[in-house]
């Protein structure tokens, strides 16, 4: 399906049963787990009331992915309409992706470090409530290396070029996601709007193959 923002209401009653239940036992705490992937830290367990695991670092562990850089487009094809698609995009923001043993790919802007996007991908859902167990012990999630590269996915009378975003989970499952990340933002001129919003998920994310892993 389209993809969605990762929060509670957005995700299907199914993937919500998945974030209820840890270790066979099903709770009610979904919600709050969704809450604590985005970056939330007051059901942490060393806050007041809080009874998930403490962590350093919002960011994950990234172990075995590779960072990418993409900045503007430079496949230098020889086609006018890729000359155009070029010229469009030559001011976006340049990215670094990622990914992280936190359940998430990541896109950094590599001018500030800001984080421009995070995906969760639909074949880690099942192990996603491990993360916020106080025993947790280390598991690949998003563990492959992204690449992009542009591609026209036009027909011959028209091309219609993107910038495509290929990841996997690597140690951490099977299959693969594509996602569009041409439009991350401009640093200046007339440019475009950016893509990586909310209103943006469903048009985002192309395919996602991924699947849980094998035991």
């Amino acid at each position: 399906g389209a993809g969605v923002s990762f929060t509670w209401d957005n995700l299907h009653s199914t993937q919500q049963a998945l974030l209820n239940t840890v270790d066979s036992v099903t709770d009610t705490k979904g919600s709050e787990r969704v809450n604590y992937i985005r970056g939330d830290r007051t059901k942490e367990s060393n806050q007041t009331g809080g009874y998930f695991r403490n962590r350093i670092s919002r960011q994950g562990d990234i172990v075995n992915s590779n960072i990418w850089y993409t900045g503007k487009p430079v496949s230098d094809y020889n086609l006018s309409s890729y000359r155009t698609f070029a010229n469009n995009h030559s001011n976006r923001i340049p990215m670094l992706y990622v990914g992280g043993n936190d359940g998430m790919l990541h896109g950094f802007s590599a001018i500030n470090g800001e984080e421009k996007i995070a995906y969760v991908p639909k074949g880690i859902y099942k192990n996603i409530p491990l993360l916020t167990k106080t025993d947790y012990t280390h598991r690949f999630y998003v563990d492959g290396s992204p690449f992009t590269g542009d591609v026209n996915i036009g027909s011959s009378a028209t091309a219609d070029w993107r910038t495509y975003l290929f990841g996997g989970l690597g140690a951490g499952g099977k299959g693969y996601f594509v996602l569009d990340v041409t439009k991350p933002g401009y640093t200046g001129g007339s440019g475009q709007a950016t893509n990586f919003t909310t209103a943006s998920a469903a048009a985002l994310v192309v395919m996602d193959k991924t699947a849980d892993k094998d035991d």
